[in-house]
Formats: structure tokens, C-alpha cells, sequence
């Protein structure tokens, strides 16, 4: 069993982080109340997606580049849209009946159990961005009232649109 890095140990492998900035982050996240996620974007060290990115490396977990990807129209025929908006989640690839969705809270088993139920899928979550996830439900449905239709077809099937993870 591999052991899992830790975020900050991810940036810092990465070379997107030096040992002072990282120690700086702390002295700040702690002084402030604020996640290390936060702070480090907040100081400017790295961007919101390369901390979601190295998160999402902790968690043992993919990371889908939802505002970069082509989403599998598949994917999306089979959630409501009423169920993508309320719970701000994104069925972003579907092969068989393995079906992956963004969200950006992996552990919100509500939205996850809500999904399962109406795709009859295995869910496999990844992380992505929060408001890329919103931007890209904009995108897709609009900003308008919630419907209760099933999504139409929304692009062309995307090759592979998530990295990491181990069921990549």
C-alpha cells in the first residue's frame, strides 16, 4: 500500500512550493483560521487549481479539469439537471457502468447517493474546482430556474478528461 503524500508535500515535490513558503502558509493559516488551501492561494504562491490538483493527489483521488474538458454527453443523459445544480456536482465521463463526478467535496455521500439512484452507475468521485463546476453548469444549462428535464446531449464525448486517481 502506497502512503499518501500530504498536499503541501505534493506542491512541494512539484516544485510549486518552496520549504519557506510553505512555512510562511502555516505561520499565516494559523494566525488567520484559514486552511492551508486558502492561504496559499491567498499569499499568491500557487493557483486554486494546482492546490485542488495536489488535494486531490492526498486523497488518492482524480482531479477533472472541468473549465478545460469536453464532458461526455453520456455522462450527463443520465443525472437530472435539478440534481447537477442543487448539489453543484458534474458527471463529467461514464464508461460502462462506472460513471465520474466532479464535485468539489468528494466526501458528500448525499450528492453521490443522489446520483447513484438515477444513473443506476457506480460513482467515482474526483475533485475539481468549486467554481469551475458553477461555471460550467452555467455553461451547459444556463443560470435559470432549476428543470426537472433530463439533460440533453451537451458535447462530444471527451477521450479521457480526468487525471490521477486509481480507477484512471
Amino acid at each position: 500500500m502506497a502512503i499518501r503524500k500530504s498536499m503541501t508535500q505534493v506542491l512541494l515535490d512539484g516544485q510549486l512550493l518552496t520549504p519557506a513558503q510553505v512555512e510562511e502558509a502555516s505561520k499565516v493559516a494559523k494566525q488567520t483560521n484559514t486552511s492551508m488551501d486558502k492561504t496559499l492561494v491567498s499569499l499568491g504562491y500557487v493557483g486554486e487549481r494546482e492546490v485542488v490538483k495536489a488535494r486531490a493527489a492526498e486523497l488518492g483521488i482524480g482531479f477533472a479539469d472541468v473549465d478545460r474538458i469536453e464532458i461526455d454527453d453520456s455522462a450527463l443523459r443520465g443525472v437530472q439537471e435539478r440534481i447537477i445544480k442543487n448539489r453543484n456536482v458534474l458527471p463529467v465521463r461514464k464508461e460502462g457502468q462506472n460513471l465520474w463526478l466532479a464535485m468539489a467535496n468528494p466526501n458528500d455521500l448525499a450528492a453521490i447517493d443522489d446520483v447513484r439512484t438515477v444513473s443506476g452507475c457506480k460513482v467515482i468521485p474526483v475533485l475539481a474546482i468549486s467554481g469551475a463546476i458553477e461555471d460550467r453548469i452555467k455553461k451547459l444549462f444556463g443560470g435559470g430556474q432549476v428543470s426537472t428535464a433530463e439533460v440533453a446531449a451537451a458535447g462530444a464525448a471527451a477521450s479521457n478528461p480526468i487525471t490521477g486517481g486509481p480507477n484512471t
